[in-house]
């Protein structure tokens, strides 16, 4: 029989412990997430911040690319009677979330005496017996930080944009803009438009007034998910203990989704000096819908992790 009196005293130091360990060391999820792994957003001499530059820039870029799309659809026939009367919805949605793993793991090996057998045919045969007491401890720490950008421009506004881009660069590009990937990078936005657009002036729905456009919205998603992780197991062994040799001590994760809704439809509310333009009901709600589902598919993933 196992001398179990011997390891529980080991057992009973060890187990503590590995709690305490559990319960002290952090890492990602236990504070709110930087929106940059690699830099602060400590405002410099002119009041700037990295995050505010690096959002100001994709707005921009976002805008740009929009008011390219909608110049270049513009020249579609039939489509400058109503597309300049529309308006166009944007909501940008950036989230980190970060989750980090602590499982210490210790195995107690408490050896006996070799037990000599005897057997009639082979003689003896010498075999070795012991006991084995496995304890572990596990801790995990999870915070999400999510913001949203959300704004709506008037098409006509949008067209003066371009038209005064144009007559100044003498030409439409958001290259400047595009100063790196994904969320950084070419959007095709514009793409998204003109084959809209060119379906429309396709006429495959006729409606009784020319002027009125065939279609009541169209909307698109773009996102963007990077995934940094990374495992710290450093393994010790002795005569009676080994710690961590079958599990990871540490692991920490962090996710980065920037998510991208555009929605275009007929406006219920031009821009003025005093509010801004508003989308009729079917944009609006097939917005809202999509900005919805987005949010939920989220919040699915980021308890999956």
């Amino acid at each position: 029989m196992p001398n179990v009196k011997r390891v529980l005293p080991v057992a009973q130091r060890v187990l503590p412990f590995a709690l305490i360990l559990s319960a002290t060391l952090g890492g990602c999820g236990l504070y709110v997430p930087e929106k940059d792994i690699f830099h602060g957003d400590t405002p410099d001499s002119k009041g700037d911040s990295p995050s505010g530059k690096f959002e100001n820039n994709i707005v921009r870029h976002i805008r740009c690319e929009i008011f390219k799309g909608l110049w270049e659809a513009n020249q579609l026939p039939k489509v400058r009677q109503w597309l300049p009367y529309w308006g166009t919805s944007i909501t940008l949605t950036l989230t980190v979330d970060e989750q980090s793993l602590l499982n210490p793991g210790v195995s107690v090996f408490n050896p006996f005496e070799n037990v000599v057998k005897t057997f009639p045919v082979g003689g003896n045969v010498t075999g070795s017996q012991f006991f084995s007491l496995g304890i572990g401890a596990s801790a995990t720490a999870h915070a999400t930080r999510q913001e949203t950008i959300q704004v709506t421009y008037s098409n006509k506004d949008l067209l003066i944009m371009a038209e005064q881009d144009l007559r100044i660069n003498g030409t439409l590009s958001c290259k400047d803009l595009q100063n790196g990937v994904m969320i950084e990078g070419d959007l095709k936005i514009g793409q998204f438009i003109y084959d809209k657009s060119l379906i429309a002036s396709f006429g495959n729905v006729t409606t009784q007034n020319p002027s009125w456009p065939p279609y009541d919205t169209f909307s698109e998603q773009i996102t963007f998910v990077v995934l940094f992780g990374g495992t710290v197991t450093p393994t010790w062994k002795f005569f009676r203990t080994a710690v961590n040799s079958t599990s990871t001590l540490l692991s920490a994760n962090r996710t980065n989704t920037n998510n991208l809704t555009i929605t275009l439809g007929a406006l219920k509310q031009q821009a003025t000096a005093s509010s801004p333009a508003v989308l009729g009901s079917a944009g609006e709600n097939l917005h809202n819908a999509a900005v919805f589902g987005a949010a939920t598919a989220q919040s699915i993933s980021a308890q999956t992790h």
